[in-house]
């Protein structure tokens, strides 16, 4: 640890609702001067936890005319390039209505079926999500985003979405793995080593940057690895996540790496780029791996 961290374990004499997290926190030299001077960290666990601007950001997007491309790659044996897709679409909305119109496509390799369906898994479920076929309604902001997102209503999709707006919160209905994405839990803490600390995002944004990582000897029980989000220290919206799930298992295996970028459309936040490196292993369906970035740009 470098020297100018200080590791403080918070011992608390009440039992609180995330005490075990909040006990073993691990903050840097800023964090400590800020807990002296009244900075309740079980606060702002609990606020990480019910953070709602990451849900939010995907809400506008979802409700505002928006540009989007998309580049994926799709990966055979021995790490060769299969099959690519460059696409750039918009999205229009009008009466209380949103459709998607595409601009441009590129491909190489064999990306669809016969039947022009996608190949992998990744693309057919992120397709559902960002290039649906459907026009579907504007929804009010309190409406469920599982529900809303895309035109595919199986129970797959909706827990893919889960995983992407709402990492580190059990999904039910997954087998094994469901429970052990609970990482605020206190069954779960034990696992992982968690942080806050403060840094600078990008030029000028003062950030405190939550950590959970999990802990080496934790072995394969955690599936959730990594998870870094940064929140802005003026409007706590996050402006940066990142996050790793990985398992291995007699039933499927998967590795998956998200990145996602914030930013601000007339003081409203959205994001601006996933990023996205996943390798799946589905029963009845083919071994995939998969790169993709997503580039989304506010058109009002």
């Amino acid at each position: 640890m470098r020297a100018s961290t200080i590791v403080l374990i918070l011992i608390f004499s009440n039992v609180f609702c995330y005490s075990q997290v909040t006990k073993t926190v691990i903050l840097d030299e800023v964090m400590v001067q800020a807990v002296k001077k009244g900075f309740d960290v079980e606060d702002f666990i609990g606020m990480v936890k019910a953070d709602t601007s990451f849900l939010r950001a995907f809400r506008y997007l979802r409700n505002t005319p928006h540009k989007v491309e998309g580049n994926m790659i799709i990966y055979g044996k021995k790490s060769k390039v299969d099959a690519t897709r460059y696409r750039m679409a918009f999205q229009v909305t009008q009466n209380d209505l949103r459709w998607i119109e595409m601009q441009e496509e590129k491909i190489t390799g064999k990306f669809y079926d016969k039947k022009d369906n996608p190949e992998t898994y990744t693309a057919e479920m992120f397709d559902d999500i960002f290039f649906y076929k459907d026009t579907l309604p504007v929804l009010s902001l309190s409406q469920s985003i599982s529900a809303t997102s895309g035109t595919n209503k199986s129970s797959n999709v909706n827990k893919l979405k889960k995983l992407v707006f709402n990492p580190g919160a059990e999904i039910d209905g997954v087998p094994v793995v469901g429970k052990r994405l609970a990482i605020f839990d206190d069954d779960m803490s034990q696992y992982y080593d968690y942080a806050i600390n403060v840094r600078t995002y990008g030029d000028s944004i003062s950030c405190y940057v939550f950590s959970c990582i999990a802990k080496p000897e934790a072995g394969d029980y955690p599936v959730l690895k990594t998870l870094n989000t940064w929140f802005d220290r003026k409007t706590f919206n996050i402006v940066y996540r990142d996050y790793q799930y990985q398992y291995s298992g007699i039933m499927f295996d998967f590795d998956v790496t998200m990145k996602v970028t914030m930013d601000y459309k007339s003081e409203v936040l959205y994001p601006s780029k996933i990023e996205y490196t996943g390798f799946w292993d589905i029963p009845f369906k083919k071994k995939e791996k998969v790169d993709f970035e997503l580039v989304f740009k506010i058109l009002k």
